[in-house]
């Protein structure tokens, strides 16, 4: 009992020492173990999809037969999620497991890419790369899956121009409730392909996705620009988002309340008089936002060529600025050099390693949550955020929601231009109660915005229909049989169902 007690007293105040000399090499093997997995993508056959088709639709029936009033979900457990919530409903559910990470086709006729679900944006972007293509939203994190975006939501800087993740795929595969493979589409299917995203496995298993990809190019060319008071940044955003022609990337960084920078990229092959490409995925360089940072302190325009795929996972080395709570000096110079290849650190094995002292802690002391607003309401979002938290930096990446009937789209019949404003750090106010963020939802929700749910949700179910439209998804759920077979919506995201 007392070794346990001083175990959990390392671990909740020394936590950079068991994250440096312990899970930062354990980080390292898997890294080995992904290039193994990466190495064998070629061999993952059509024929072999099938085979782990069949291994699903057999666990499904044999629950019909054995279980049929227990709800399924996917037997993936909760630490190996990117978000920092447990989801507690599997503990109750039927878990079927849909372990399907791999590549199926690459179709330049097409220009598709069939994937399955598990697979991260950390294998297929390299792959795509090497083979001269790449997908129009490519996520930031390379642990991310291809499932989790659809099924989930999934957005990046150069969604002013594509729209959220799952509006870049074209087809999907779905075993449903009573075990058949079904497939959907824009023309095949077309009120199921609309109702899957955002329908966290509540529709049925996703099984393969098809994602457009277009020519890659060897860089982004990034121009950084200090931009100060929160009027200039939301007109100046509304600017930027709409110059399509110059601007394959668009994504903000606010250090505080009144000033930020604003980045605006194009994708390129560059040129014989580039003279200096900045490397910035080398385990020595700062961390991003650092070298954002710089612009701001020096107040000074910058423009530089970054290779495509560094830019891409630009967050990735210090999980946003995530990393700097738990590894305080990791940006430092010497450590960068020493230790900088080890990072980062898997958030699958910090999730693991937890205490149930360090999960009270997180959730008493720690806020991370991203809310989709219309860009118009930039400035009053902002100061709402920072009244009530004071968390910076803030990440603001703006997004076209399109009209529609699934879950979640724009709620009037043209496009619309939103926002994404990512907050991911400890409140820096004198009294944070985490009991005031039904109010922060209630806020986003009266501005007509959307909250993502990897997180939870502390709105009721009605307020919960108000702000995702359920009225496609209720009819697809009821064609589909789901109602004893998948859980609702609301049942996986509830804050009693993710703690």
């Amino acid at each position: 009992m007392r070794s346990e007690s001083l175990l959990e007293y390392l671990l909740v105040n020394y936590r950079w020492m068991f994250v440096v000399f312990f899970l930062l090499p354990c980080t390292v093997l898997g890294k080995i173990w992904s290039v193994f997995e990466k190495s064998l993508w070629s061999r993952h056959t059509g024929l072999e999809h099938e085979k782990n088709l069949s291994r699903i639709q057999r666990q499904i029936r044999h629950r019909n037969e054995q279980a049929p009033d227990q709800v399924m979900c996917t037997a993936r457990p909760s630490w190996r999620s990117m978000t920092i919530a447990d989801m507690a409903y599997k503990k109750y559910m039927y878990n079927i497991d849909v372990h399907l990470d791999g590549i199926v086709s690459i179709n330049a006729k097409t220009q598709t890419v069939r994937v399955e679900p598990g697979i991260t944006m950390g294998r297929l972007i390299p792959i795509l790369i090497e083979s001269g293509w790449t997908v129009p939203v490519a996520l930031d994190m390379e642990d991310l899956t291809i499932g989790g975006l659809v099924m989930g939501i999934g957005l990046e800087s150069s969604s002013h121009k594509f729209g959220l993740f799952h509006e870049t795929c074209t087809r999907y595969e779905l075993i449903t409730a009573n075990g058949d493979l079904i497939i959907c589409s824009k023309s095949v299917n077309a009120d199921i392909f609309e109702s899957i995203p955002y329908s966290y496995g509540t529709l049925g298993f996703l099984t393969a996705v098809d994602i457009q990809i277009i020519p890659a190019k060897k860089y982004v060319k990034l121009k950084y620009r200090p931009i100060r008071t929160l009027e200039k940044m939301e007109s100046r955003l509304i600017v930027e988002t709409s110059d399509l022609e110059h601007n394959d990337f668009v994504e903000l960084l606010i250090y505080n309340k009144e000033e930020g920078v604003l980045m605006t990229g194009k994708m390129t092959d560059g040129n014989k008089d580039i003279k200096y490409v900045n490397r910035i995925g080398r385990f020595y360089k700062p961390w991003f936002f650092k070298h954002v940072e710089s612009f701001l302190l020096t107040w000074k325009i910058g423009e530089e060529y970054i290779p495509l795929k560094d830019y891409y996972f630009r967050h990735n080395k210090s999980l946003f600025w995530e990393i700097q709570d738990i590894i305080p000096f990791g940006n430092h110079p010497v450590f960068r050099y020493l230790l900088g290849w080890l990072m980062p650190a898997k958030v699958a094995l910090l999730k693991l390693t937890q205490t149930d002292t360090i999960k009270q802690l997180y959730a008493k002391h720690h806020f991370i949550d991203d809310f989709i607003l219309p860009i118009s309401s930039l400035k009053k979002s902002v100061q709402q955020f920072h009244t009530i938290l004071n968390i910076y930096p803030i990440w603001v990446c703006p997004t076209i929601l399109r009209p529609g009937k699934g879950l979640m789209h724009s709620p009037a019949t043209v496009n619309n231009m939103y926002i994404d404003i990512g907050l991911y750090g400890e409140p820096k106010v004198s009294k944070y109660n985490p009991t005031i963020l039904r109010d922060l939802e209630i806020f986003v929700l009266k501005l007509k915005g959307f909250k993502m749910m990897y997180a939870g949700t502390y709105l009721n179910i009605d307020e919960f229909k108000t702000m995702f439209d359920h009225r496609l998804y209720d009819r697809i759920r009821q064609n589909l049989r789901c109602k004893s077979n998948f859980p609702e919506v609301y049942d996986k995201v509830n804050r009693k169902a993710r703690i």
